[in-house]
């Protein structure tokens, strides 16, 4: 597959920066291999790009950069008090990419970093060996797409089938691959789960720019199911709109014929949250977006809708779900 397939609609870096320390590593020189018309520019440290101040995230969307860098600090987080752990007593992620193709509103990235760039690390041996001394302590549920959709640069660095062979090669480790690409590729194994945002079109055309179809994930669900994959299905956020009810609806009227919920590891159900923090940074840079520009509750540091409206959207899914796929496999905010 080429760089086109594998990333359709997708506008060729023309800027790539290149940590010094890593310019000679093979990785790199693969990745530059993708966009042979790139101005490279050498640069000391990644974040003198990346976290850069003064930058305008919204204006640097349609022209993004690429950074190639070491990740020297902290690889792996717990993860976050309002993020879903299934059941998993260690929780957490790790962010070999930093920063993602697409432009979702309400996208939590938006607010945590200055930048619209994409910074990636080519240093994964020192991810895989942090993640291998962490399941010698004991089991890891580790979700590894949480700062980017890892499967949407699959065609410019595969670091999807590196951590899914990571995970099919060490002991203790589950892996969470998240993703709203239209390409997907899979390693069928229990150690690897293939979590798919689901959203009504209507949804994705509105506040998820750049990603894939809903049609289109619900090909790549089923593809994954007939590989023989862990599956597990987002309809998470789900984002309140005039329509909402009519959208979601036809949405599971889609998928309750299209796919086998028998098949299905577990289902997530939430509606859109954003930390008090960001809030503004996201009202700014997407001032027509009903998805950020709602009048939220604020609740333990983020801004939800309140509670009788989340209960009901929220609702209007699980009763769906009913008799298809059991209680005890449906995890709702």
């Amino acid at each position: 597959m080429n760089l086109s397939d594998a990333l359709p609609n997708f506008k060729p870096f023309e800027h790539i920066y290149v940590e010094d320390k890593v310019k000679d590593l093979p990785d790199t020189k693969a990745i530059l291999a993708n966009f042979p018309n790139a101005v490279v520019i050498p640069i000391k440290h990644y974040k003198d790009v990346f976290n850069r101040p003064r930058q305008d995230s919204s204006a640097q969307v349609g022209s993004r950069a690429l950074i190639l860098g070491s990740n020297e600090g902290q690889r792996l987080f717990k993860g976050a008090p309002v993020c879903q752990d299934f059941g998993y007593d260690n929780f957490m992620y790790t962010a070999s990419v930093q920063g993602c193709i697409y432009n979702c509103d309400y996208c939590f990235l938006k607010g945590m970093y200055a930048t619209s760039n994409i910074a990636m690390f080519v240093n994964f041996d020192d991810y895989a060996r942090d993640v291998k001394e962490e399941c010698v302590k004991g089991p890891l549920y580790l979700c590894v797409s949480y700062d980017t959709d890892l499967q949407g640069l699959s065609g410019i660095i595969d670091y999807c089938g590196r951590w899914a062979e990571l995970a099919v090669s060490t002991p203790n480790l589950t892996i969470e691959i998240r993703t709203k690409a239209a390409n997907v590729s899979f390693v069928p194994n229990p150690s690897v789960i293939y979590a798919f945002s689901v959203s009504p079109d209507e949804m994705v055309s509105k506040f998820e720019h750049g990603t894939a179809s809903f049609n289109r994930r619900v090909e790549n669900i089923k593809s994954a199911i007939n590989a023989g994959c862990q599956v597990r299905l987002c309809f998470d956020p789900m984002i309140y709109t005039r329509e909402w009810r009519i959208h979601y609806s036809h949405m599971m009227d889609v998928m309750l014929k299209e796919i086998d919920f028998s098949k299905i590891k577990d289902v997530s159900v939430g509606t859109v949250r954003i930390s008090s923090e960001y809030i503004k940074k996201f009202r700014k840079a997407a001032p027509g977006s009903c998805a950020v520009q709602f009048p939220f509750d604020k609740e333990d540091g983020y801004c939800v809708y309140p509670l009788d409206l989340r209960s009901e959207m929220t609702g209007l899914i699980c009763e769906r779900l009913k008799g298809v796929i059991s209680d005890d496999r449906i995890y709702c905010e």
